[in-house]
């Protein structure tokens, strides 16, 4: 904001000093009324530098501008092709509507200006700066000219070839200017040659219907307020650059190209078919989530994503969605790499795709993948082998169980032989 403030003053007190040399210009330049110049046409410049002023005589060969046939000292009729394109951008597509200038065509006469005290000749063929152009005539033709010639007014004017396969015509234009040669007072600051005011080689020639003392007053006028104006302007720029938050100069569109682990989210646009290059810089290994958002747009970017490492290995190579969010998780080690957001296929479309982009922190790495953990730094002293555990001493089987005792006899046992005898 401080250096647009700043570039508008700057602009302004541009415009004074312009004014300030006009009006140097004037003074330093030999007047003379146009009697002692009929009467010693002569320039005490070295260049030849001359002014003087004085009412308009109508050249002896009247000039009509060539459109409206007005009677003139002095004309310009700009010409110009109007055409429209079709242009598609990500808001849609549209149909645009320009105009070029195919030719300017000007005619100056040679004219007399006296003061009441003698006549000086004044040549305005090779043109001159004005400020009482009127405007003569205007005028629009449509459709795409199949002719090679078009008529504006008294004028014909030859179409040149068009070979643009963008834009198609519509139609042409024509803008007539004139100054009229009605007697009015003029004041002329040109190159003395001869007894003739001509326009000087190295700059243009200088008129003015307010006259010397009138050209010199407005001068002053716009001088001082453009460096007052301008003045204020550039120093209310100082205090909005020095307390205005910081630019980064590494950034382009928004995002930065140098980034460092996590990334706050961040617009961008897409406007070649490279993409864009973040270099991308993570200080401890972890986890991320690498987000690039495409906005919802008739025309959405498909992104295409790769984060490529510093030994070319490609970490992410990953295409999203239209007007979605893609979110790509990635565990990675401490190292420099390089992230790529692109249109899918290098897309490109008129003003560029737009999409925000953050990287995420979601945690440490996991304990087994930690980075650099895979291998042992070299000349590391190695584990001490752990002491096995004492052997506990083995179970003693218990002693085998006693036999049950025999059941006791119930009754007197019987005898055998006196079974027998019985």
């Amino acid at each position: 904001m401080g250096v647009l403030v700043l570039i508008v003053g700057l602009g302004v007190l541009g415009f004074g000093f312009w004014n300030h040399l006009k009006g140097k210009r004037i003074l330093a330049a030999p007047f003379k009324t146009t009697g002692e110049l009929k009467k010693d046409p002569t320039s005490s410049d070295p260049k030849g530098a001359m002014s003087t002023e004085g009412a308009i005589k109508p050249p002896a060969k009247q000039l009509l501008a060539p459109c409206s046939g007005t009677p003139c000292i002095y004309y310009e009729v700009k010409v110009e092709r109007l055409w429209e394109k079709v242009e598609t951008t990500q808001d849609g597509t549209k149909t645009v509507k320009g105009s070029d200038t195919l030719d300017t065509v000007k005619g100056g006469a040679i004219v007399q200006i006296d003061d009441g005290t003698g006549s000086v000749e004044v040549d305005f063929s090779k043109g001159a700066d004005f400020d009482n152009f009127k405007e003569t005539f205007k005028k629009e033709l449509n459709g795409s000219g199949g002719s090679s010639h078009i008529q504006f007014g008294q004028m014909t004017f030859d179409v040149p070839v068009l070979s643009d396969r963008e834009k198609y015509t519509v139609g042409f234009k024509a803008t007539e200017k004139s100054v009229a040669a009605d007697g009015g007072t003029l004041f002329v600051l040109g190159k003395l040659e001869g007894s003739r005011i001509v326009k000087p080689g190295w700059r243009s020639m200088m008129t003015s219907s307010k006259g010397r003392e009138g050209l010199l007053g407005s001068i002053q006028k716009a001088k001082k307020f453009s460096f007052i104006g301008g003045g204020v302007v550039t120093a209310a720029a100082v205090p909005v650059m020095i307390f205005a938050p910081s630019v980064d100069t590494k950034s382009f569109g928004g995002c930065q190209t140098e980034m460092t682990d996590a990334v706050v989210k961040c617009s961008d646009s897409v406007t070649s078919s490279d993409g864009d290059t973040f270099h991308w810089t993570v200080t401890t290994g972890g986890k991320f989530n690498v987000n690039v958002i495409s906005p919802k747009k008739k025309i959405a970017l498909i992104p295409e994503i790769t984060l490529t490492g510093a030994d070319g290995a490609k970490v992410i190579d990953e295409t999203g969605a239209p007007g979605e969010t893609t979110s790509i998780p990635v565990e990675v080690k401490a190292g420099k790499y390089d992230l790529v957001v692109k249109g899918i296929g290098g897309d490109t479309i008129k003003g560029g795709y737009s999409y925000d982009l953050e990287i995420v922190s979601t945690g440490p790495a996991m304990a087994g993948d930690a980075p650099g953990a895979a291998a042992d730094p070299a000349g590391a002293e190695p584990a001490m082998a752990a002491e096995p555990a004492p052997e506990e001493p083995a179970a003693v089987a218990p002693p085998p169980a006693k036999p049950a005792p025999a059941p006791k006899k119930i009754g007197k046992p019987v005898n055998k032989k006196m079974l027998k005898k019985k």
